[in-house]
């Protein structure tokens, strides 16, 4: 029974693969009167006499299109404008050379933080050096450039400012270090110092403070108190009033008055307490002039003399006298040895 199935099924296969190599679709039938085994015999000859099937290529698939070639390239910065070029990344290094607006340079390096480039500069220490990345257009720069480690910051010149700190230039020679507040006052008072000069107000026979020209006469410059002024222009106006003729001239005074004297031939009739002051004013005259006691450049009132640097006359308030003294006093911490 199992020879049967076995052979019907190799029968159905052959039938079938028959059926696929015969030409027009032409169908096979079994031979009649067979045994199972007859069948399975004829059936497994007629396999073996098939041609074997034609072999299918299957076509390739098409391939992927191979990716371009990067197309190598040099960093490269170009300068904006003229820049400097320096021996370490930042602006206390020394500068080396300059790039001209438009000149190029190869980039070797970057900083830390990128903020500058190492650039091929033959005049560089190892013929490199650096350029700011603020003043220069940097192109074709890899992801993975080099980091170049700053060389060790150079000591600032001696006798310049520390941070913070800027020459006060009092005078051009001046070099005390000074907040930038301070260096303004100083150009301030400066500018002003012609204008509190108290020569340049009233003379050179200005009168200290508390004094005013007498005025006895035209050109009468001894120093006197208001009081005494007044009287001064009140025995002026009343001159004629008290001259007589008599034994001494035209001008001769009424009794009780006598002459003024402020200078000689003053004719002025004033009582005799009068002339006495006026003769103690005229001794006095030079030790009231201020030009005697503070020299051409004396101050006007409420000022005083810088003395920033000996000789410094320029007149400042007394607040900036005593600070531009603190600030000499402590000038050493603020400059490098």
């Amino acid at each position: 029974m199992n020879n049967k199935r076995i052979a019907l099924a190799v029968l159905a296969l052959w039938l079938a693969i028959a059926s696929c190599n015969l030409p027009n679709g032409q169908a096979t039938e079994p031979p009649s009167g067979l045994s199972p085994e007859d069948v399975l015999k004829t059936a497994t000859a007629l396999v073996a006499s098939l041609p074997a099937p034609t072999a299918t290529e299957t076509p390739p698939l098409p391939s992927e299109p191979a990716a371009p070639t990067a197309t190598a390239c040099t960093p490269v910065v170009v300068a904006n404008t003229a820049v400097n070029v320096r021996s370490g990344p930042g602006t206390v290094y020394d500068i080396v050379g300059d790039l001209p607006q438009g000149g190029s340079a190869n980039v070797t390096g970057k900083n830390e933080d990128g903020t500058w480039w190492n650039i091929e500069y033959p005049v560089g220490t190892s013929g490199r050096a650096w350029v700011s990345g603020s003043v220069v257009t940097a192109s074709c720069i890899p992801p993975t450039l080099t980091i170049v480690a700053a060389p060790p910051t150079p000591l600032p010149a001696s006798g310049t400012c520390k941070p913070g700190y800027v020459y006060r230039l009092a005078r051009p020679q001046d070099k005390v270090c000074v907040l930038p507040a301070s260096k303004a006052q100083a150009a301030a008072d400066n500018a002003a110092a012609e204008s509190r000069k108290i020569i340049n107000v009233y003379g050179a026979d200005a009168c200290i403070s508390g004094y005013v020209w007498r005025e006895a006469y035209p050109g009468d410059k001894v120093c006197v108190t208001p009081a005494t002024r007044s009287q001064a222009a009140a025995d002026n106006a009343a001159a004629a009033s008290r001259w007589v003729s008599g034994a001494y001239g035209p001008h001769t005074c009424i009794s009780g008055y006598v002459w003024r004297e402020a200078k000689p031939g003053d004719d002025v009739c004033v009582t005799p307490d009068v002339r006495a002051q006026t003769a103690a004013d005229n001794a006095a005259a030079e030790s009231r002039k201020i030009i005697n006691v503070y020299g051409a450049d004396a101050c006007i009132e409420g000022y005083v003399w810088r003395e920033a640097f000996p000789g410094d006359k320029v007149c400042v308030t007394p607040a900036v006298r005593a600070q531009t003294a603190a600030e000499n006093a402590d000038a050493p911490n603020h400059t490098w040895p």
